[in-house]
């Protein structure tokens, strides 16, 4: 007897699949199954420089034109950050929005990003605000970042 996957069952497959073929993602804070699950996804595509991939993690906070900049500017800048070892620190409580930032031991960069559940009511799922068009935008890294993971006890400051 044939069975055929239903479609989250080919996204827990793919998602496995992503899982084992990348390094382990370090968690410092809280997130949400949700936050933890789109930041997870959002290492993977820069690492394989999938823009379209990571295109479609996008909120719909921008355009098209902001997101697909944006995508290829994350990957040109942290692509060999994103193959190694990554902490990504959660701030504060994730239910619906949660600032992450990244860490990327090998390159010893540092990269916030913005998660969200996105859509009316959150229907779409969590998403990233992707609205960085400019390379400088990427690689500014803002004041209040720690150097370190789990420096500010992973609440945001402001």
């Amino acid at each position: 007897m044939l069975t055929a996957c239903s479609p989250s069952d080919d996204a827990a497959v793919r998602y496995a699949e992503d899982y084992a073929n990348h390094e382990p993602l370090r968690v410092v804070g809280y997130p949400s199954t949700g936050s933890l699950e789109v930041t997870q996804e959002i290492v993977w595509r820069i690492a394989d420089e999938r823009a379209e991939g990571l295109q479609s993690l996008a909120s719909s906070d921008g355009t098209e034109d902001e997101t697909k900049k944006t995508a290829a500017n994350w990957i040109k800048e942290f692509r060999n950050g994103a193959r190694g070892k990554v902490t990504a620190d959660f701030y504060d409580e994730g239910s619906d929005r949660q600032m992450v930032v990244l860490y990327f031991h090998d390159t010893g960069q540092i990269k916030d990003i913005d998660v969200r559940l996105d859509g009316n009511g959150g229907q779409n799922g969590w998403r990233a605000l992707m609205r960085e068009p400019s390379p400088k935008q990427v690689a500014a890294v803002p004041g209040w970042v720690p150097r370190s993971p789990g420096a500010l006890g992973s609440t945001h400051p402001e």
